[in-house]
Formats: C-alpha cells, sequence, structure tokens
C-alpha cells in the first residue's frame, strides 16, 4: 500500500511486502469474481441491445407485411420510352396493358424584359470605361482580311469605326445608340460579299464582344450586305448598388414590388441587381429570376406548370419597370394533355401524372403514343419472402450461439422463449383463413428435406410452390402473412416482437440506462467499493503488525547482546 509503514523484514529477515501482498490477493479474490461478473454484465448488455436491433429489424419486415407492401409490389414498363417513362409503381397499382396518348407536355410561363434595360454605351469613352458588357482584350483583329489594332485603354469604340471606316476593310461600322448594336455594311452599293470577320493571328476578343462572329447576315435594299451585333453590346452592373447602377429606363427607386402577391423589398442605396435576384428566388413567389447577360433582359421563370400568368406588379417601387417587366408579353406556359386508352382528355398542371393509371406515375417526355404493361413484381415478392426468413433464421441461429454453454447469455430465458416462439409461429397454422392454404408450409415455407437433431433446420422457400400459390389464389397468400383479424404470420411476428423488443419491451427495460443491467452493474460497484474500503484498512493494520514485531525483535535483539556482554564481563 502506497504510504504505509514497512520494516521490510530487516530484523526477522522475512520478506514481508512479499507475504502482505500474497496475504492481500488471497483476500482479494471475492472482488475479482465481483469484477468478472462486471465485465459479464457488460457483454450481456451490449449483445442484448445488437439483438434488439435485428429484431426490430425483423418486426418492421413483418409490418411491412401488414401493409401490403411485400406482396403488393409491381413493375411497369413503356414501349416508347422517349414518350412516357414510369418513374415510380404504387403498391396498389391495376395491372393491364395501357395505351397513353401525350397530346402536349406541361410547360412553364416565362416572362422576359421587352428590351434591353442597360444604358448604351458612351461610344466617345474609352473602351474600357464605356460600359461594354465584356472587357476587352488588347491586340489584334481582322475584317475582310484588313488588321486592326486596339488598346481598350485609350480607344474608343467611336476611334476604332473611324479606323474601320477609313481602312481598306470595304465595310463601314455604326453604332446605335437607341438598340445598343454595332452595324457593318459594304461599302459598295450592290455588292453581296460576305463581310469576312477574324483571322487565325488575331489576339483582341473585339469582334467576339460586338456579337458579329457569326451573327447572320443580310441584304439591304441597294444590294449591299450587312451584318448587325446579335445583342447590346452594354450590360448591366448586376454587383453595383441599383441607385447607381446605368439602367435604359432610369433609375431604380427604395420601395416595395409583388410578384404573384409576394411583397419583394428593394433598397437602391445599397442593393445590387444580383441581391434582389437572389431575394426573389428565396421567397415564396413560386417563380425562378435571372438576368442574361448576352440579351441584357431579366427573365423570370414559373416554378410550376401550366398555364398560368406571372403576376408583375409595381408598388412603391419602379424596380419591375425599369427591368421592362411591367405589361412584358409572357409567354404563358401549357398544362400537359394525354389520352389513356383513347379516353377523354386528362389536363395535368405537371408532366409526372400520377392519378392517371392506379398505382403507376407516368413521366411525360414528347409528345406521341407509348403502351405502359403494368404487373405484379413476382420476383420481387420472392426476394422479400426470402428475406423475411433469412431474418428469423439469423436470429434463431444467433439466439443458439448467445444461450449456449459458456455463451454471452448462457441459458437465457427470454431468448429463449423468442426462439421457440419464431420457430413455433412460422409452422403454425393461421385460423381464421378459408382456403386450401392454411400456412407457409402449404405455400412452400419449410425446414427442408434434411433433418438433423443435432441443429435447427433454417427456413427454406420453396419458390416453385410459391409462385404456384401466387398464380392459384394470390388473396388467400396474403392473408397467411397479414388479414384484418391480425392472425396472419406476420401479425403475430410484428406484435409479439413490438412487446418484446420495442419502447417499454422486455428487452429494453433490461438495456435501458438505468435499467435492469445498470441497476446490477451499480450494485456491484458498490460492493466493490466497500471491499476495496475494507481491505485497505487490513492491509494497513497487516503493516503496522509486521512493524511492530520488527521493532519488538530488534528490542529483544538488544536486550541480549547486553546480557550476552554481561555474561562475558562476570
Amino acid at each position: 500500500m502506497s504510504g504505509a509503514i514497512s520494516s521490510g523484514g530487516l530484523i526477522s529477515g522475512l520478506d514481508t511486502n512479499t507475504l502482505i501482498s500474497q496475504l492481500m490477493s488471497l483476500e482479494r479474490q471475492p472482488i475479482n469474481r465481483l469484477q468478472d461478473r462486471l465485465s459479464a454484465l457488460e457483454a450481456q448488455k451490449t449483445a442484448l441491445r445488437s439483438f434488439r436491433t435485428q429484431l426490430n429489424t425483423l418486426r418492421n419486415l413483418a409490418q411491412d407485411f401488414r401493409l401490403m407492401d411485400t406482396l403488393k409490389q409491381y413493375q411497369a414498363s413503356s414501349s416508347e420510352e422517349d414518350v412516357v417513362t414510369i418513374s415510380s409503381t404504387g403498391s396498389a397499382a391495376s395491372t393491364g396493358a395501357y395505351k397513353v396518348e401525350v397530346l402536349q407536355l406541361a410547360s412553364a410561363t416565362v416572362a422576359t424584359s421587352s428590351s434591353f434595360i442597360s444604358s448604351p454605351i458612351n461610344s466617345s469613352a474609352t473602351l474600357s470605361s464605356s460600359g461594354i458588357a465584356t472587357d476587352i482584350e488588347a491586340g489584334t483583329f481582322s475584317i475582310n482580311g484588313v488588321q486592326f489594332s486596339i488598346d481598350p485603354d485609350t480607344t474608343s469604340l467611336d476611334g476604332v469605326m473611324a479606323q474601320i471606316n477609313s481602312s481598306a476593310a470595304g465595310v463601314t461600322a455604326t453604332y446605335d445608340n437607341t438598340t445598343g448594336k454595332v452595324t457593318f455594311t459594304n461599302n459598295t452599293v450592290g455588292s453581296t460579299q460576305v463581310i469576312n470577320f477574324g483571322a487565325s493571328s488575331d489576339t483582341s476578343n473585339f469582334l467576339e464582344t460586338l456579337n458579329v462572329i457569326g451573327a447572320t447576315q443580310t441584304s439591304n435594299v441597294d444590294g449591299t450586305t450587312q451584318v448587325t451585333s446579335t445583342n447590346n453590346i452594354g450590360s448591366a452592373a448586376i454587383d453595383s448598388a441599383l441607385g447607381s447602377s446605368g439602367f435604359v429606363s432610369g433609375s431604380v427607386t427604395s420601395g416595395t414590388f409583388y410578384i404573384n402577391g409576394v411583397a419583394i423589398t428593394v433598397d437602391a442605396s445599397t442593393d445590387t441587381l444580383s441581391d434582389v435576384i437572389e431575394r426573389v428566388n428565396a421567397s415564396d413567389a413560386g417563380v425562378t429570376m435571372s438576368y442574361d447577360t448576352s440579351s441584357d433582359s431579366i427573365r423570370v421563370v414559373s416554378n410550376t406548370f401550366g398555364s398560368r400568368t406571372i403576376g408583375l406588379t409595381s408598388g412603391t417601387s419602379n424596380f419591375l419597370d425599369v427591368m421592362n417587366l411591367t405589361g412584358t408579353t409572357q409567354s404563358v406556359g401549357a398544362d400537359a394533355q394525354l389520352k389513356i386508352n383513347d379516353g377523354a382528355v386528362l389536363t395535368r398542371s405537371t408532366n409526372e401524372i400520377s392519378d392517371a393509371i392506379t398505382g403507376v406515375t407516368l413521366s411525360l417526355d414528347s409528345i406521341g403514343t407509348s403502351t405502359v404493361k403494368v404487373s405484379s413484381d413476382d420476383q420481387a415478392i420472392v426476394d422479400s419472402v426470402k428475406e423475411f426468413l433469412e431474418a428469423i433464421n439469423t436470429a434463431v441461429s444467433d439466439i443458439t450461439e448467445l444461450t449456449a454453454t459458456d455463451g454471452t447469455l448462457e441459458r437465457d430465458s427470454t431468448l429463449q422463449m423468442i426462439q421457440s416462439f419464431l420457430r413455433s409461429t412460422v409452422l403454425s397454422e393461421v385460423s381464421g383463413v378459408s382456403s386450401d392454404y392454411s400456412s407457409l408450409l402449404s405455400i412452400g415455407i419449410s425446414t427442408g428435406d434434411s433433418f438433423d437433431s443435432s441443429v435447427i433446420s433454417p427456413f427454406e422457400l420453396d419458390e416453385e410452390e410459391f409462385l404456384e400459390a401466387l398464380s392459384t389464389n394470390r388473396s388467400a397468400v396474403e392473408q397467411l402473412f397479414s388479414n384484418s383479424s391480425d392472425t396472419g404470420i406476420a401479425n403475430q411476428i410484428e406484435d409479439y416482437l413490438t412487446s418484446i423488443a420495442g419502447i417499454g419491451g422486455v428487452l429494453e427495460e433490461r438495456t435501458k440506462t438505468n435499467g435492469l443491467i445498470d441497476t446490477a452493474i451499480t450494485r456491484y460497484n458498490d460492493q466493490i467499493e466497500r471491499m476495496e474500503e475494507r481491505l485497505e484498512m487490513r492491509e494497513t493494520r497487516l503493516r503496522t503488525q509486521f512493524t511492530n514485531m520488527e521493532k519488538m525483535l530488534a528490542t529483544y535483539q538488544s536486550q541480549s547482546s547486553s546480557l550476552a556482554a554481561l555474561t562475558a564481563a562476570l
């Protein structure tokens, strides 16, 4: 013991530390046995918790039969998947073949700015500060084989067009301050020669920025060829405060505007166009707003399909007016239209149709006709039944291992009772059913043909016999697993396992925090603590006794030496 007085047997010659250690080791045997019991309880708690989870999984599989999710599995196919695809099949589908004729797809309503929203660029300012949409790279560009040099920090659009117009390129470039576009025209009347833009040696993106490369070239009245920018070459400063951004319809004012009746607030002094777009998309307005740089316009798309317009109403803020959205002509969406088996036209505001064929969701992809076939997915049912039996087999096998001699839960009566219930229930007859099928044995579920008395035979499924039973009387097979009287095999197993492994069940009472096992663990820990205290006191007494013995022996030794000396003197 740390801090104890010990003479170490200097006088007696005894190894007192070893003697005390051996004595204390003998007296610790009861504590060691309690600690072994504690370890066993912890192992039991862990094993029972794991097994309870396993039983709850089995209970859920049994519940699937009660809900008929297991025995009512269907598969569907479409003969023309580019027209109709099957996105899901429910648990109560109507089997058969259906002619599906898609007459019209559902689409969303779109509202777009009636014209570009940005102010025209300043054609006399340097290109880098003119407000042009795309940053222009310094370098060279070519028109009709004539090469030009450009520096956006020193050259304006007017200056560049002047160079082009006075060159040998044979074209005239003009900028329309109203449309924000640049036009190139052949100088020679009647010249239908194509205007060639760009060369492999070009190093500047100037022509791409003007949106003329790849643009359609047309003929004027005088026969000359003409090309105009496909889009406004200016753009909105979407990350600048709305009050300072240049818009062709004026400045945005602070306040509120409405989309589909939902109020959107704008602070023109701090909000940017990006901020407002994000605010709209995060609101309950039911639309998605975006800014299209190429067309310099705002696009608002309804989040739902159908022939309903988007409500765009100005309030105390003129945001919608400045964005040229007020009064704009909307591209109104359409409802989906289809026929089933040449019946009446069905109109839906979505391309995901779940109420046309019972239990089947149709995804409409294009206009046309397809044959949809719906049938029972018997293989999926077989797989589910096998999964159920495998879960039972695993539970039975694990109980055998856990309760065996030297098992973690040796001879545990609760687990043995669960094992007995599972096996007897699967093999029992189901009451209250009137058919040739009165038990799972009659539809192909058994313990197999072989017999070994030393082991518990697992349950097996004869797929051929089971499928024959399904084909002969599907309803009777379903009632063996689950029925309205709750006498089905799955009914019984679900109810039993709920009482055993569910909340408040026997297993939870044993394994929960401060449950039966925790109570026993606490009791053993208290015993060990008291016994440790007694052992500590016992060791202290032993060391004191051995020390006193050494002192007495020292005294006797001294007296003996004195007597020997006196005797010698006499």
